[in-house]
């Protein structure tokens, strides 16, 4: 009985480590960021800014079009209820693939929870991909569409 519960503790220590590091990869300062000028690299800066909420930033990376049709206030009112800031905090971000097709680009990332679940169980997790479609506007790549789905902004 004692070793089963040294192997869940030990297990939950290890799911909450793992939690932790991946957390700070997405909300670290200036360290391990991919190029600016890529696709990854802004799906990256955009999740670092929802981490820190950093609402503004967010909104920037948006394109022309998109932000004609999603006010500033509009997003900020869907952005401060939003679930995706919760996620990064409690779980791992990891980038999949990246598809650049002229002006078009698609990133697929793999959101991972961690639950320390019950000790004598071990812990668990469940992992999500969500693909964040870009486009490039001059020379910036931005998001035309809102990633977390078309209706986000038509809900306010």
């Amino acid at each position: 009985m004692s070793r089963l519960w040294l192997f869940g503790a030990a297990a939950c220590a290890i799911a909450l480590l793992a939690g932790g590091i991946a957390v700070a990869l997405v909300r670290g300062g200036g360290e391990d960021l991919l190029p600016a000028d890529s696709p990854q690299g802004v799906v990256q800066r955009y999740l670092r800014a929802i981490a820190r909420e950093d609402y503004r930033e967010v909104y920037d990376y948006f394109s022309a079009d998109l932000r004609t049709r999603c006010s500033y206030d509009q997003f900020l009112r869907w952005a401060s209820s939003s679930y995706l800031k919760r996620q990064l905090e409690e779980g791992q971000v990891t980038l999949e693939s990246a598809r650049i097709d002229g002006d078009r680009a698609q990133v697929r990332v793999r959101f991972t929870q961690f639950d320390p679940g019950v000790p004598f169980f071990g812990a668990g997790e469940y992992s999500y991909e969500r693909t964040f479609h870009l486009k490039l506007e001059g020379e910036q790549w931005r998001f035309g569409t809102i990633p977390e789905g078309p209706g986000a902004c038509a809900r306010f």
